[in-house]
């Protein structure tokens, strides 16, 4: 995947992301072909070739992407508070629903859960203080990003799911260890 900053190139991956976008509101992923992306989107298939390996890996930056623009907003911060951690993970829910909707519909989870694992990483790599005991994290990041990729899935397979507002409130109490209570005896 390309990564450099010619603004030429940027331009012709956002033309590839914005048509892949537009064509999986209209039919499956599966069904979209990369020769029907390239003439969406008035690019070569070279091009194409040039900047992704394959449809997929569209869908990687462009997740990739709109993470990284959440954090850079909390990169100066040495701390996140749990309503900033809320307020990112709703903020990349409600911004990019359409696709997630669409990515969700062509069996594209794996996707979406490699990427809130990437997310979780970027985040706990920066405000997360080392584990103790040691080599706890990367078994903390795991739970974590299997439980947010599980709860979009659910959330996006309700007939009518939690307001938005609900969402952030039981996120919330989960980051606080309050959601759950166990029974004794």
């Amino acid at each position: 995947m390309y990564r450099g900053s010619n603004p030429t190139a940027l331009q012709s991956q956002q033309w590839l992301t914005e048509s892949l976008i537009a064509l999986m509101e209209e039919k499956p992923f599966a069904q979209i072909s990369v020769q029907e992306l390239c003439r969406r989107a008035d690019l070569s298939r070279q091009t194409f070739y040039n900047f992704f390996s394959s449809k997929e890996e569209i869908l990687h930056r462009y997740l990739q992407q709109q993470c990284e623009q959440q954090f850079a907003r909390y990169r100066n911060n040495d701390t996140l508070t749990v309503e900033q951690i809320v307020t990112v993970f709703s903020t990349i829910l409600a911004q990019n629903e359409r696709l997630l909707r669409c990515m969700l519909r062509s069996g594209l989870d794996g996707i979406l859960a490699d990427e809130v694992a990437h997310s979780v990483a970027l985040f706990a790599g920066h405000f997360v203080s080392p584990c103790d005991p040691p080599g706890w994290l990367p078994y903390s990041e795991a739970l974590l990003s299997g439980a947010l990729a599980q709860l979009i899935v659910f959330w996006f397979g309700q007939e009518q799911p939690l307001p938005p507002q609900q969402l952030n409130a039981l996120l919330t109490e989960f980051f606080l260890g309050r959601l759950f209570g166990l029974r004794r005896g």
